[in-house]
């Protein structure tokens, strides 16, 4: 097929509001990475930040972001759905494996890696912390599919890990709840840590 009559189609797919991809042939159907979030403003801050330092790594981010509680992301990423959340390791752990009896935040970090999903991973922990009333230690990490984000694009992501901190996502989440578009807010912290 020629360039010009596959630039047709892929014209005729897009006036049509069809499915088709528009790669050129022979090449993987491109993916756009969507993120993940609890319905909470705490964690829509959160997917904020997760999917702007993807976009500002150069990584193309859907603008919709897929809502629900853990479970849910975990079946939409088997789905193929959704690609990284947010999520705190001990209520996470809790939802995966309700007998551990891992409590600090390594040993929670560790069987958490053990109690995943096949194709599943944690990226790096965050400075955030919060309490947990069974005493297993709560620390942010992003969850994401292991198959589709690069090298690359983890190492946008992990970012965050080293500059996040609850004083900074306790600050943005009350503007949140004020009614400061998470999306916004997480841009401005973005820009304030050079990322």
């Amino acid at each position: 097929m020629s360039s010009r009559a596959w630039t047709l189609m892929c014209v005729i797919a897009v006036l049509g509001s069809t499915a088709t991809a528009c790669d050129a042939p022979g090449q993987a159907p491109h993916h756009q990475l969507v993120v993940g979030a609890a319905d909470t403003p705490m964690m829509r801050v959160v997917a904020g930040i997760y999917a702007g330092a993807l976009r500002r790594g150069g990584a193309d981010v859907s603008e919709r972001v897929l809502i629900g509680d853990d479970r849910r992301l975990l079946e939409a990423m088997s789905a193929a759905d959704v690609d990284l959340f947010g999520a705190f390791t001990g209520t996470l752990l809790t939802g995966l494996a309700p007998q551990a009896v891992a409590l600090t935040a390594d040993e929670v970090f560790t069987e958490l890696n053990h109690s995943l999903p096949q194709g599943v991973s944690v990226g790096d922990p965050t400075l955030v912390t919060t309490d947990d009333q069974a005493g297993r230690a709560q620390v942010l990490v992003p969850v994401y599919r292991s198959a589709v984000l690069s090298r690359r694009e983890m190492k946008s992501v992990n970012k965050v890990a080293g500059e996040l901190t609850t004083a900074d996502l306790e600050t943005l989440t009350d503007r949140a709840r004020n009614g400061s578009e998470p999306r916004d807010l997480a841009a401005s912290w973005l820009t304030e840590h050079g990322m």
